[in-house]
C-alpha cells in the first residue's frame, strides 16, 4: 500500500499510527469509510499494524461491513500475503468468512471468496483446518455449481497437504456436477501425481502416473479448454513414455508440444497467490513438472550424441539434474518416483557407449574440487555398475527370480502359477538373447507407428515380432531329425512345398508358444479371409501366408503382397505380419536370419495412412549343411 493513503479520524485529523490509536478513534474512522474501494485501501493500509489488538478489531470490522464480494476478493489477498496472521484476527475473520460461505442464499461470488479467505486463516489453524474440513464434507452436490467449482478448488488444496480418501471421495462426486466437473477431475489429477512423486516402485509410479494422466485428460474434456489441465496431461504423456521406452529420439517431438502448452498456460495464468498459500502450490508443481518432461526431452537428443562438445555443461547441468530430480528439480528431499523414472531411463542411455563413461571420468579428473564431484561419482559408479552387470552378470539370477515371484503374487496369482510363471521367464531368457538384437532393430523401426505410441498395440506388435523371430530361428537351425515336420523346408524337385506347409507349421508353433489368441482362416475381416488372424485385448491384427518363387528382396514381397494384408486392416490397427515361404532356389543355401525379416511400409491406394508390414520369409529348397558346396 502507498505510505500516501490517509486514514481520517471524525474530527478531519489524520492518523498515523493506528496501532496506538484509541479504539473508539478507529473505529469512528472506519465507520465513515465508503463501501468498496475506500473499506479495501483503509484494511491494506491497516494490515501493517495487524499485530496490534484495535487494528485486528477494526479489520474485522471492514470485512463484516463490506457487502462486494470483489472488496472482499482483494481484502482476502492482503490477508494472504501477510507474514503471519495474529492468532484472534485468525479466529475473527474465520468467523465473518463462514457467515458468508455456509448460508447457500448468499451469491456465490461472494460465497467462493469467502470460501477462500477460510482457507487462507485456517491453513496455519489445525482446529479451524478440522473445521474447514468437516464442512467441506459435508457440502451437498446439489448446491450451486458455480461454488460448488470454488469447493472442487479448496478441497483439492487441502488433499495436497493432507492425502485423505474422504476428501477424494468428495471430489469424485463433484465430477458428477457438470459445472466443477473439470475442477474435480483436475485435483484428483494433481493428487495421483503426488503419489507418483512418492513412488517406491516402477510398477507404483506407472500405475499413479497412468491415473493422473486420465484425470489430466477427462479435465480437458470436461471443460472447453483448460491450459493446466493440458500442460500436465502432456507431461505425464512424457513421463509414461520415458518410463515405458527410455529416452528415444521421437521425444523431441514432444518438447515441441511441451513448449506450446506451456506458453499458453503462462499467456493466461493469474496465479495471485502467495508463496504460501496452499492455494499457489499447484502452480509451483506444474513448473516442477513441466521441468522435469522438458528435461528430459532435451536430454534424449544429448545422449543420442556421439560426442559431446560442452561436455562439462552436459553433465553439470543436465545428467545430474534428472539423476538428482528431487533435489534439483522438485526441491524435495524425497521425490522417489521421479528419481526412479530419471535415473533409470538416463542410466539405460548412458551405457550405450563408453565414451559417455570416459566423459564423466575426465570431468572427475578436472573437476575433483568441485562441489558436485560427488554427485557426478554417485552418477559414474551407478554407469558403471549398469555396464558391469550387462557384461558380467546373469540377466535372471535369484534375487530377480525372487522379486519377480513375489511381484507376480502381489498382481494376485497363488504361489504355485507365481513361481511356474517366473521359471517360464527364467528358461526363456537365453531363448531371447539370441534374437534380441533383431527384436530390438524392429521396435526402432515400428516406433513411428502410430499404434505403437499405444500401450495395448505396442505390446501385441513386441510380442508378435519376437514369436516371429523365434520361429524363423527354429525353422532355420532344426533339422529334420529333430523335427520332422520340418522336412517341408527341404523338399527340392518336383513335390515342392505350398503356402499351406507355411501356415500349418506357424500355427502348430504359435500354439506352442503361448501366443496371443489366434484362429486360422478367420472369415469377416475386412470382408474376406485372413490366414491366420491374432488378437490380444481387443486389439486385433492378421498374419498373411504366402509363397513365392523369385524373392529379390523382402520390399519387393512388400510390393507384391503387402496391400492383400492392408485390405484386412480397415477398421483396427496399421500393422499386420506377411510371411512368406520362399522357393527361390538358391543352390540349397538359406540367408542370414537378420536378411529374412524387416519392416517394410505401405499406403494402400486411395488412402492417406500409412501401415506398417512386418514381412519374415522362411527358406524352402534347402540342403543341409554337409550337402552345401
Amino acid at each position: 500500500m502507498e505510505t500516501t493513503y490517509r486514514l481520517l479520524s471524525r474530527d478531519g485529523t489524520t492518523i498515523t499510527d493506528p496501532g496506538a490509536a484509541h479504539e473508539e478513534t478507529l473505529l469512528d474512522a472506519v465507520d465513515q469509510l465508503s463501501a468498496g474501494v475506500e473499506r479495501v485501501d483503509a484494511f491494506t493500509w491497516l494490515s501493517g499494524w495487524a499485530t496490534a489488538d484495535a487494528v485486528q478489531q477494526m479489520m474485522q470490522r471492514l470485512l463484516a461491513k463490506e457487502d462486494d464480494a470483489t472488496s472482499i476478493a482483494e481484502m482476502v489477498d492482503c490477508l494472504d500475503e501477510l507474514p503471519a496472521i495474529p492468532q484472534a484476527l485468525r479466529r475473527g475473520a474465520w468467523e465473518i468468512f463462514r457467515g458468508r460461505f455456509e448460508p447457500r442464499c448468499e451469491n456465490d461470488w461472494m460465497r467462493a471468496q469467502a470460501l477462500r479467505g477460510a482457507l487462507v486463516v485456517a491453513q496455519d489453524d489445525p482446529v479451524l483446518l478440522r473445521r474447514l474440513q468437516a464442512y467441506l464434507l459435508d457440502v451437498a452436490t446439489d448446491d450451486d455449481g458455480a461454488y460448488l467449482r470454488h469447493v472442487a478448488k479448496v478441497s483439492g488444496a487441502i488433499l495436497r497437504r493432507y492425502p485423505d480418501d474422504d476428501f477424494r471421495a468428495l471430489l469424485m462426486r463433484l465430477t458428477n456436477v457438470v459445472a466443477a466437473a473439470d475442477e474435480a477431475a483436475y485435483a484428483l489429477g494433481l493428487d495421483r501425481l503426488q503419489d507418483g512423486l512418492q513412488a517406491r516402485t516402477h510398477a507404483e509410479l506407472a500405475t499413479a502416473l497412468t491415473a493422473a494422466q486420465g484425470w489430466f485428460r477427462r479435465s480437458l474434456e470436461m471443460s472447453e479448454e483448460r491450459s493446466d489441465a493440458a500442460l500436465h496431461a502432456i507431461c505425464t504423456s512424457v513421463l509414461i513414455d520415458v518410463q515405458a521406452r527410455g529416452l528415444h529420439a521421437e521425444l523431441i517431438l514432444d518438447l515441441t508440444k511441451l513448449r506450446r502448452a506451456a506458453i499458453t498456460y503462462w499467456a493466461y495464468a493469474q496465479d495471485r497467490h502467495s508463496p504460501t498459500s496452499w492455494l499457489g502450490v499447484s502452480s509451483r508443481e506444474r513448473f516442477h513438472w513441466l521441468s522435469m518432461a522438458t528435461r528430459l526431452a532435451v536430454i534424449s537428443q544429448t545422449v543420442a550424441k556421439d560426442v559431446w562438445l560442452h561436455a562439462a555443461t552436459v553433465i553439470e547441468e543436465e545428467l545430474l539434474a534428472i539423476f538428482f530430480a528431487g533435489e534439483r528439480i522438485f526441491s524435495l528431499p524425497d521425490a522417489r518416483g521421479m528419481e526412479l523414472l530419471g535415473r533409470q531411463a538416463l542410466i539405460q542411455s548412458l551405457t550405450r557407449r563408453r565414451y559417455f563413461l570416459q566423459a564423466l571420468d575426465q570431468w572427475l579428473v578436472e573437476n575433483a574440487a568441485s562441489d558436485v564431484a560427488k554427485n557426478v561419482g554417485q552418477l559414474r559408479a551407478s554407469v558403471q555398475q549398469s555396464l558391469g552387470e550387462a557384461l558380467h552378470r546373469s540377466p535372471f539370477d535369484e534375487s530377480t527370480g525372487g522379486r519377480l515371484v513375489d511381484y507376480l503374487k502381489q498382481s494376485g496369482l497363488d504361489d504355485a502359477t507365481a513361481a511356474m510363471t517366473a521359471a517360464q521367464i527364467d528358461a526363456s531368457v537365453d531363448r531371447n538373447q539370441t534374437v534380441s538384437p533383431l527384436w530390438s532393430a524392429l521396435m526402432e523401426q515400428l516406433s513411428s507407428c502410430p499404434d505403437y505410441k499405444r500401450n495395448q498395440p505396442r505390446s501385441l506388435l513386441e510380442f508378435m515380432c519376437l514369436l516371429v523371430l523365434r520361429f524363423l530361428e527354429f525353422r532355420a537351425n532344426a533339422g529334420r531329425n529333430t523335427d520332422p515336420s520340418s522336412e517341408y523346408v527341404f523338399r527340392r524337385g518336383a513335390n515342392l512345398p505350398v503356402e499351406h506347409d507355411l501356415q500349418l507349421d506357424f500355427l502348430r508353433f504359435l500354439a506352442m508358444a503361448d501366443a496371443p489368441s489366434f484362429r486360422a482362416e478367420a472369415r469377416d475381416i475386412g470382408g474376406g479371409r485372413a490366414d491366420i488372424a491374432i488378437e490380444y485385448r481387443g486389439v486385433k491384427t492378421i498374419v498373411e501366408v504366402k509363397k513365392d518363387d523369385e524373392v529379390p528382396s523382402n520390399a519387393a514381397l512388400a510390393a507384391r503382397y503387402a496391400g492383400q494384408a492392408t485390405g484386412y486392416l480397415t477398421t483396427g490397427v496399421r500393422f499386420a505380419f506377411l510371411l512368406v515361404l520362399d522357393l527361390t532356389d538358391r543352390n540349397g543355401h538359406q540367408p542370414h536370419l537378420s536378411e529374412q525379416i524387416s519392416v517394410e511400409r505401405k499406403m494402400p491406394e486411395g488412402s492417406e495412412l500409412e501401415h506398417h508390414i512386418v514381412v519374415a520369409r522362411v527358406q524352402a529348397k534347402r540342403k543341409t549343411p554337409h550337402q552345401l558346396r
